[in-house]
């Protein structure tokens, strides 16, 4: 096999393009990682089969031989063949260090996007905030997810001169809870942005502006905060749900209420009785109560509603309830 080998590397100088192209089968046919270094050569070649060939062979084998030959790659005067380094170097590891560092001075901006993906491994500040110090916008997006972030300098980020930079600091500050100011987060309230994301990191953290938080919801981010009433939300009582309350913003509120059981029935029928909520929510929380319309109540809450009010909607469900009470009831 190792004559094999050596007769097919010394081909690939071969004048006749044929025997040129049966030596790189043949060596991509013995799989050994030892050969790459005679595809070198082939990254120049004018035909660009041998090109790709190349670079397949890189692939396939440049982890395996490690920085040097990555290197190789990414100081290439073709673009396409330092972006195909650029790849490797998450799949290199701990040897990728310093070739990714190198490479966000490329002047291509995928390649700078690959070395900086490569860097989030690194659980050093000094990378990170390499990162946020980046001319690249999508550089400086990636060092705002960087673990190792100082919280100083993620900060900073939500005042950063692009859009997706802010945004990208802001999902961090979320993700690691870090304490910044309510001036911080007034322009992404500002602009629309965030808006259930920043409501809920204020009522852990800073509740006493939930108040003022609540009057800027909107119709489109309805269902992402009753999401996470429903997911994260054990009690009513909990100063989320208050502020909601208080601020008119019940339909959340009645999404939440609905898988609830008899714990929260005060709430429940102060939703279905306030005129606030839309007769369609007041209606399907009557409709939830049908497995527990023989409970006295229920049917007593029932016909209270059912006597006074002038909706045919809250009508039918009332008397759907009553019939459901009756057959429970025989």
């Amino acid at each position: 096999m190792a004559n094999d080998i050596g007769r097919a590397m010394a081909r690939l100088k071969h004048r006749d393009i044929r025997t040129r192209r049966r030596a790189v089968r043949t060596l991509f046919e013995h799989d050994d990682a030892a050969v790459l270094e005679a595809f070198r050569p082939l990254l120049d070649d004018q035909d660009s089969w041998f090109i790709s060939k190349a670079l397949d062979a890189y692939r396939m084998w440049g982890v395996t031989a490690g920085s040097e030959a990555i290197s190789v790659l990414l100081r290439h005067s073709n673009l396409d063949v330092r972006r195909a380094g650029a790849n490797l170097l998450t799949p290199l590891g701990e040897d990728g260090k310093e070739l990714a560092i190198e490479a966000l001075n490329d002047e291509d901006g995928v390649v700078q996007r690959k070395a900086a993906k490569a860097l989030l491994r690194f659980d050093e500040a000094t990378a990170a905030e390499r990162l946020v110090r980046h001319p690249n916008d999508a550089v400086r997006i990636t060092g705002m997810n960087h673990s190792a972030l100082p919280e100083e300098a993620l900060r900073s980020g939500l005042e950063d001169r692009n859009d997706g930079v802010r945004q990208a600091a802001l999902d961090s500050v979320f993700k690691r809870e870090i304490q910044v100011s309510m001036d911080a987060l007034m322009p992404f309230l500002d602009a629309g942005l965030q808006t259930v994301n920043i409501l809920i990191w204020v009522a852990k953290h800073e509740p006493n502006h939930l108040g003022e938080l609540t009057a800027r919801i909107k119709p489109k981010d309805m269902k992402a905060l009753s999401d996470h009433l429903r997911s994260e939300v054990q009690a009513s009582d909990e100063p989320l749900m208050q502020h909601l309350i208080e601020g008119g913003l019940l339909e959340p509120v009645a999404r939440w209420v609905i898988s609830q059981g008899a714990s929260e029935d005060d709430l429940r029928w102060e939703l279905i009785n306030d005129e606030r909520l839309h007769v369609i929510e007041r209606s399907k929380l009557l409709e939830r109560l049908i497995g527990r319309a023989h409970e006295p109540s229920v049917i007593e809450r029932t016909q209270a509603l059912l006597s006074t009010t002038g909706d045919e909607l809250l009508k039918v469900a009332c008397e759907n309830l009553s019939t459901a009470a009756s057959e429970l009831n025989p």
